[in-house]
């Protein structure tokens, strides 16, 4: 078990004794200030740091282990903060309230997500001392809103070019091949939760483990996560450069049914689509499934489009889309775009970032092709996000001193995309959408959208993984009935 005192900043160390004498109370809140990158947030993550951190016991070794640290880093510790560490073991829990939005709610950029505030006087310095733990929801929000958007990419080509039949397909249209590209274990799999809000197409295997014991996923339900049996290149290669086809037939043979992926850049992914394509078509349209060409080299759009500057009528002119279809075949569907045999698919896994693959997504179109012949794997791509990203930051807006209420913000002259709210904080939503409210009277307050989530040490609102999809389906649904009207 972590010590919880020691997930935080050196400086939170000594903010205990900081604050102004008589302070009994401090209010802060989490919100993302930068909308360049995304408009909004997918709030996730909050009941992942709940159970795994903010319910655990706070014993009288960890205080001792708290001080020891301490002292080794800042030299010495003064008798108000060994009294304050203390008394926090001796109350034995976190004397916090954290009201939050739902998990899964679609938030505009620069609303109050969660606020924190005290529930004991005594313990008001509490509230700064878990920012830098509760700051780390920077990262799974970022994912999920990654993930978001690449759904709503999807949502939008299969609207304009994919029927009805085949809507079922979305959720496995962007899959998570991020494990190897996470920093750690932990990593991993809560970011890997974040992508199943938006996709069931996963390769992140401590995502669902984590979904089960975090987000109370039902393993006897619904699909948590779902993958095919794939090769890698040394499994190509195993069978050497000239029986390279053997290495496809064994996968074909290994799996009679279903879909199986097989990569398929190993050398030439060309001869693959036309040569090797053209020798295994009789078992692949014998076979009960699907199967999915994947190369994985070089230009995606060029690969999978068609290169314009090579020689017209070239392999690489035709690209991997129209070469699978001159040889498997393709039907005209109700919206008049082609759909692959559907005994063979195509799935591109390296450097797929948003814009390159609406890009690619819209060459299909022009070509006359659907949204759904096309499977993509991102895997650091969901990753490669930091704080600054959409701007996460937790600011106290109003603190009690002597039991005076003190409504305080933060407004640098310097840069004042960086001022904060005022005072408590409401969150509303009327026709226009949410709307943060601030220097708000306690009862605006109490009535606010945000809810309590966690207090005193315990967790008493819990969500699914179940409910977030189901919130967040009906969040996109109003968004489509509202562009429709």
């Amino acid at each position: 078990m972590k010590n919880i005192l020691l997930q935080t900043d050196v400086y939170k160390m000594g903010h205990m004794e900081q604050y102004a004498p008589g302070c009994n109370k401090v209010y802060s809140y989490l919100t993302a200030r930068n909308e360049k990158t995304f408009p909004e947030t997918v709030f996730f993550g909050l009941q992942y740091y709940i159970k795994k951190y903010l319910t655990q016991p706070i014993t009288p070794e960890m205080g001792e282990e708290f001080l020891n640290y301490r002292k080794l880093i800042l030299g010495s510790n003064s008798p108000e903060i060994e009294a304050k560490i203390r008394e926090l073991c001796q109350l034995g829990y976190l004397p916090i309230e954290i009201k939050a939005v739902k998990e899964g709610t679609i938030m505009p950029i620069k609303n109050v997500l969660i606020t924190i505030t005290n529930t004991h006087p005594d313990f008001f310095w509490v509230v700064g001392f878990m920012e830098s733990l509760l700051l780390k929801l920077w990262y799974t929000i970022t994912v999920a809103t990654c993930s978001y958007q690449y759904r709503k990419v999807v949502n939008r080509f299969f609207e304009a070019t994919d029927d009805d039949a085949l809507q079922a397909l979305k959720d496995f249209q962007v899959h998570d091949f991020g494990y190897r590209g996470d920093s750690s274990e932990e990593g991993a799999a809560i970011s890997g939760v974040a992508h199943l809000l938006s996709f069931l197409g996963s390769d992140d295997v401590p995502a669902l483990p984590c979904a089960v014991e975090f987000y109370n996923a039902d393993v006897n339900g619904e699909p948590i996560m779902l993958s095919v049996p794939a090769s890698e290149h040394s499994v190509m290669c195993s069978f050497g450069r000239e029986d390279e086809i053997e290495a496809f037939q064994h996968m074909i043979d290994l799996y009679p049914s279903g879909i199986v992926s097989i990569v398929s850049d190993t050398f030439d992914v060309y001869k693959v689509l036309t040569d090797f394509a053209e020798r295994l078509k009789p078992a692949i349209l014998q076979r009960d499934g699907k199967v999915v060409f994947r190369p994985d080299s070089g230009n995606p759009e060029n690969i999978i489009c068609g290169n314009p500057d090579a020689e017209t009528g070239s392999d690489e002119w035709k690209g991997a889309i129209r070469l699978l279809d001159e040889k498997f075949g393709s039907s005209i569907n109700t919206k008049g775009y082609k759909v692959l045999n559907p005994k063979v698919g195509l799935i591109y896994g390296d450097g797929m970032y948003m814009e390159r693959y609406i890009r690619t997504l819209e060459r299909l179109q022009k070509m006359g092709y659907a949204a759904s012949n096309l499977v993509i794997g991102v895997g650091g791509i969901l990753r490669n996000h930091s704080r600054d990203t959409l701007g996460f930051a937790i600011k106290a807006t109003y603190v009690e001193v002597n039991g005076e209420p003190r409504e305080i913000e933060k407004d640098p002259i310097t840069d004042h995309k960086k001022k904060s709210h005022k005072g408590l904080l409401a969150l509303v939503k009327n026709e226009q959408g949410y709307q943060t409210l601030d220097r708000c009277s306690p009862e605006q307050e109490g009535n606010s959208l945000l809810k309590t989530v966690f207090k005193d040490g315990k967790l008493v609102k819990e969500t699914s993984l179940a409910d977030i999809r189901q919130w967040l389906k009906e969040q996109e649904a109003q968004v489509e009935s509202k562009v429709l009207v």
